[in-house]
């Protein structure tokens, strides 16, 4: 009976022991609420501040790239509940290499003790522009992220969200393989929350030299009105040079107003900075009476041999072109034409380059035009490949058109549609881009006061009934102390840009193997000359393209990989290891 009864009280407190402990044992208490929520997202994506998303939690930033390019992600800040973030800054660590190579040898070649300098990796605050109904059919009318910010301390409303787009520039000489630091986000209590970044390099490099050819006036007149300055220095325009060149694009130097006087200075500046081309001067023709047309074109002609003769001096001249008279029509022929050929016979080898968006020029002027450069919805591949092969270039450009659904550089456009526009450049043989301006403010200097003190205006061009085009001509913010300030849109002009050099180095290394080795390398040959014409999951034509960074991001690692094994090949059959 005692054994009974020690066994019965037994069974009793093993099932109902926890539960009796549980009610006399203080309840736990709850995890505090993070007081920050991070989140990730791709560069090629608009982050709305005050929409809600399903967006990943940012556990890690992951970048691939190449050396000497830059590549960024966005890590997205957001206040968990219902009360405001503020004074969040972010700091950013250098970037050391993790490397599988533990032999003594490969710490010889300093393979372990390579970084990426916290100086090369770079944070800006996604700013927000307000537009207006504009001309053209958009998801949204209001605040549109655009202008990248400089780092400062920032605020987070609650309800909303802050991206912080982060870039890296991988040096040219970094060795290839996963780099490794953290991005960390700091609250003004001292709590901060350290976010890794993996950064996975390519064994190869983006060249310095730009093998896509752009022309992009920046317009000195804008920055002197905008900050108020009697003179503009022409060191300040040196350093807007620069950046632009670090987003390789060569701007039309001879905008500057003391070209004539300056242009040895600026166009080397421009050349030894990896400029692909630079323009000599426009050429714009009259339509007044024949002895007033005769007179003009002398003049005109006679202005541009002077400066035509300083840079043959230089070598400079197949790098060399003339923006001839803007998007002309049939009207206007017969007036092109007279100028054209007197500039022809006084300077046969300087290319010419002509702007169209309806009528065909090629008829009336191919005798006299070197670079045919149709607006995108112009463009006609049988056409202006027929005119590739007698050896005349094909640029192309966007502006106020086209509209959807071809890409364009508008506020209002997927992100992805500005990076596309490159891919679109190389699947249809395209050496160059035009767009007609990087800074044009001129709706933002009325009155005394300026952005950010009074909200930026990004309507541009304006059709007959008044209608907007935003962000058209404004890929570039004014600043604070007369510096520029990168936009998304610029940002992923700038990737499509060095994707097309991903497309050249491939094709490059496809060229030597076939002059080297090509029996033994026939299956990646093939591989590459098909990755070459453009996967069609990416951009099967002028207006069915990919809306989707994933499957851009894939093609662009499938590059990557093809470039690594040509060049891998490419050494093999030199004898080198």
């Amino acid at each position: 009976m005692t054994r009974a009864y020690f066994l019965l009280a037994w069974s009793l407190i093993l099932l109902c022991g926890p539960a009796m402990a549980a009610e006399t044992r203080p309840a736990a208490a709850q995890p505090a609420p993070p007081p920050c929520t991070l989140t990730v997202a791709d560069t090629m994506e608009k982050v709305f501040r005050d929409e809600p998303s399903s967006r990943p939690r940012a556990d890690r930033l992951v970048i691939e790239t190449a050396r000497n390019e830059v590549e960024g992600i966005q890590l997205v800040v957001a206040p968990p509940g219902k009360e405001d973030l503020r004074g969040l800054t972010v700091d950013v660590t250098p970037l050391q290499r993790i490397t599988d190579e533990q032999s003594p040898r490969a710490a010889t070649r300093g393979l372990e003790a390579a970084k990426i300098p916290a100086l090369n990796v770079n944070w800006n605050l996604v700013g927000y522009v307000q537009t207006e109904q504009p001309n053209y059919p958009v998801r949204k009318v209001g605040w549109w992220p655009d202008p990248l910010l400089s780092d400062r301390r920032f605020d987070v409303k609650a309800g909303q969200v802050q991206p912080v787009w982060v870039n890296v520039r991988v040096p040219a000489d970094a060795p290839a393989g996963t780099y490794r630091g953290n991005v960390v986000v700091r609250l003004p209590d001292g709590q901060s929350y350290s976010v890794p970044l993996e950064v996975r390099v390519w064994d190869f490099a983006i060249p310095k030299q730009q093998h896509l050819e752009t022309c992009f006036p920046l317009r000195p007149g804008e920055f002197q009105q905008f900050y108020k300055l009697k003179k503009l220095p022409i060191e300040m325009y040196e350093q807007w040079m620069d950046f632009c060149l670090a987003h390789r694009i060569s701007i039309n130097l001879c905008d500057w107003p003391d070209f004539n006087r300056d242009m040895e200075r600026l166009v080397a500046r421009q050349l030894d900075g990896g400029g692909s081309a630079f323009c000599l001067a426009y050429a714009w023709f009259t339509q007044g009476k024949p002895e007033d047309r005769q007179k003009h074109n002398a003049e005109i002609t006679g202005q541009i041999k002077r400066v035509y003769d300083r840079a043959k001096g230089r070598g400079w001249i197949p790098r060399a072109y003339i923006c001839c008279h803007d998007e002309i029509g049939k009207e206007q022929f017969t007036f092109a034409h007279e100028l054209y050929g007197d500039l022809k016979k006084a300077m046969p080898d300087l290319r010419l380059m002509q702007t169209f968006y309806k009528d065909d020029p090629i008829p009336a002027l191919d005798d006299v035009l070197d670079i045919w450069a149709p607006v995108t919805a112009r463009y006609r591949p049988a056409e202006f490949q027929a005119q590739q092969a007698k050896g005349d270039g094909v640029w192309w450009y966007v502006c106020c058109g086209p509209g959807k659904p071809f890409a364009n550089l508008m506020i209002e456009w997927p992100a992805v549609d500005h990076r596309v526009l490159l891919w679109q450049s190389w699947k249809y043989h395209v050496d160059g881009f035009l767009y007609w301006g990087l800074n044009v403010w001129r709706d933002n200097m009325k009155g005394d006061r300026r952005w950010p003190e009074v909200p930026w205006n990004p309507a541009t061009f304006r059709n007959d009934a008044g209608k907007a085009h935003n962000g058209d001509g404004q890929l570039i913010y004014p600043g604070p102390d007369r510096t520029p300030l990168s936009s998304i849109r610029l940002e992923n002009l700038r990737d499509g840009i060095e994707d097309y050099d991903y497309f050249w180095l491939l094709r490059d290394a496809v060229a030597q193997l076939k002059k080297r080795d090509a029996a033994k390398h026939l299956a990646l040959i093939a591989e590459a000359e098909k990755a070459l014409a453009v996967d069609e999951a990416v951009v099967k034509d002028m207006t069915h393209f990919t809306d989707d960074p994933k499957t851009l991001r894939r093609a662009r690692a499938a590059l990557a990989d093809l470039i690594q094994r040509a060049q891998a090949a490419l050494q093999s059959s030199r004898g080198i290891p």
